[in-house]
């Protein structure tokens, strides 16, 4: 899928392609955003904090080399908590709720977010219409990444980018540092993987992921 993506126009006509309505979701406070993260082991960040360590993933914006970029923030979270189990573990496809003492925390941002749409969710198509694809959710993460610095840099209004998850189907979400405003003083939930009260929702995520759980 890789091979349908190709690099991505300049700054500058993306600035004239502009956007259209249905390119660009609100995503509103009273929606949840879920996340897990580990709490110990290294490269551990608070709930709350973007990375500004990369890049490394899909949508990182970071210039390269790789390294620290202050300035440049990336925080990942999906739709459900399905979606977020789905990306934090998809490597080995085992949710293991005890190394690095995950946890699986939903946030609500304290504003509305102005997300571009990369993946047709709300309707629009902007990857195709400024000459990419809906293969930015899915194609190796050097290109996605081109795409990513290249519309951050583009359109300077955007809180961050929207997509399709590759491993879950749901909902994702990249927010960069223009929203760091956002984040409320405390989460919704924040509780461990291993937490009882947490068992029927990850055996069910498993199951339907058709991971494993330790």
């Amino acid at each position: 899928m890789g091979a349908m993506l190709p690099p991505p126009p300049s700054i500058a006509h993306l600035r004239a392609a502009g956007l259209l309505p249905k390119e660009v979701l609100a995503w509103q406070p009273s929606e949840i955003m879920w996340r897990v993260h580990r709490t110990t082991g290294s490269h551990v960040l608070p709930w709350n904090a973007l990375r500004e360590f990369g890049p490394i993933l899909r949508f990182d914006q970071h210039p390269l080399p790789r390294g620290d970029h202050p300035g440049y923030g990336v925080w990942y979270g999906a739709s459900s908590p399905r979606g977020a189990l789905a990306e934090a573990f998809r490597s080995a496809r085992v949710i293991d709720r005890h190394r690095g003492d995950p946890y699986l925390t939903g946030v609500r941002f304290t504003r509305v977010l102005r997300l571009l749409d990369v993946s047709g969710i709300g309707g629009g198509a902007w990857a195709t219409r400024v000459g990419g694809s809906q293969a930015l959710d899915s194609a190796p993460h050097r290109l996605s990444q081109h795409w990513a610095r290249t519309i951050h840099r583009a359109h300077t209004g955007l809180d961050g980018v929207i997509y399709r998850g590759r491993f879950a189907g749901s909902t994702s979400v990249v927010v960069v540092e223009r929203a760091a405003d956002a984040f409320p003083q405390r989460p919704v939930l924040s509780l461990p993987l291993s937490h009882p009260g947490l068992a029927d929702a990850v055996d069910t995520a498993a199951h339907e992921l058709g991971y494993v759980v330790i």
